[in-house]
């Protein structure tokens, strides 16, 4: 997959840097920085592919650019619950949750190319007649040089109010990330890379019966070292951005709500057509093309170490999700 695309064809404009130190100060900031945003023009342009310190100083083309200093983002939530409005009795509900977030963005040149990045926020219409989405408005929002920190607890998951057990996320981080939005239909379609690394997840159902996943990092690539060995974490330098859609080919990562509409799904036996139990029922498709690598210095299961895990060139075309699905396999 290329490099991230931005929109070209117009002058760079000055970057317009909201600081923020605190929720109050950031909320305020976000509303103002929208009004700006809604206020600018849409402008029909294409796409290049950018270097990473071209990618840093192209910004607010068309949009705004933001910087963050200090921002700390506490949060507890004592439950959020999933419903399903055909049986009250079907839930998910996650319990006590608390995060702490802390973002640093423009104040410090994170990946050591002696350019400090901003957040770019731009909306622009592809203007290309040999790509496949000449003609569609996207929302482009990227950020490079982000120090950004997350962790993450929760301490009960519940389904149809069963205890499976707590999770939680120790210091996640993304220093970079892209993405484009854009909409059809009953649906949205989007681009999303990021590099992310993570110390430490975990989630166990009791004493004793913990899975603890260590060092994990999802990036483009871990290939440009030639001394990289898979099984030796010492060596792994990553490369580049997870990627989830190819916007740019027409294969986006896709969203659509809609209604069941298939009568029969499958003959019986005899011949008959099955009825179809979810037939007129709302659900949620997903199709998640993919690419990147993924690695995980140390997995361990009950206090059991089964070592590291490496998935490189991870390369998936076509992955369909269906929630809750449309009765496949009823007998």
């Amino acid at each position: 997959m290329t490099k991230p695309l931005v929109p070209t064809g117009t002058s760079p404009r000055r970057c317009l840097s909201g600081m923020a130190g605190s929720l109050a100060r950031k909320s305020h900031g976000f509303f103002t920085l929208l009004a700006v945003l809604f206020a600018l023009p849409c402008t029909a342009l294409g796409l290049h592919a950018l270097s990473d310190e071209q990618m840093k100083r192209a910004t607010a083309q068309a949009g705004i650019s933001i910087a963050m200093d200090d921002v700390v983002i506490y949060h507890h939530t004592d439950a959020f619950r999933l419903t399903d409005p055909g049986n009250p009795s079907g839930t998910m509900e996650f319990q006590n949750i608390e995060s702490l977030t802390t973002i640093d963005v423009g104040t410090s040149d994170v990946n050591g190319d002696n350019s400090m990045g901003c957040i770019t926020l731009d909306m622009f219409t592809v203007s290309d007649a040999n790509s496949p989405i000449n003609g569609t408005p996207l929302i482009y929002l990227a950020g490079e040089d982000i120090d950004y920190h997350k962790d993450l607890t929760v301490e009960s998951i519940l389904v149809c109010g069963n205890d499976i057990g707590s999770a939680a996320v120790d210091n996640l981080s993304m220093p970079s990330f892209h993405l484009y939005l854009g909409a059809h239909d009953c649906g949205v379609d989007m681009e999303i890379g990021a590099t992310i690394t993570m110390d430490r997840f975990s989630y166990g159902t009791g004493p004793g019966d913990e899975l603890a996943l260590s060092g994990i990092t999802l990036a483009g690539s871990f290939t440009d070292n030639p001394t990289d060995t898979p099984g030796d974490p010492s060596t792994w330098q990553a490369d580049g951005e997870f990627v989830l859609g190819d916007i740019t080919s027409g294969n986006p990562f896709t969203i659509d709500v809609a209604t069941d509409t298939t009568a029969s799904w499958a003959d019986d036996a005899n011949g008959d057509p099955i009825p179809n139990p979810r037939l007129g029922s709302g659900f949620i498709a997903i199709n998640m093309p993919m690419e990147g690598s993924l690695r995980i210095e140390s997995m361990a299961f009950g206090g059991n170490d089964f070592g590291a895990l490496a998935l490189d060139n991870i390369k998936a075309h076509k992955l369909t999700i269906e929630i809750p699905g449309r009765g496949l396999g009823v007998p």
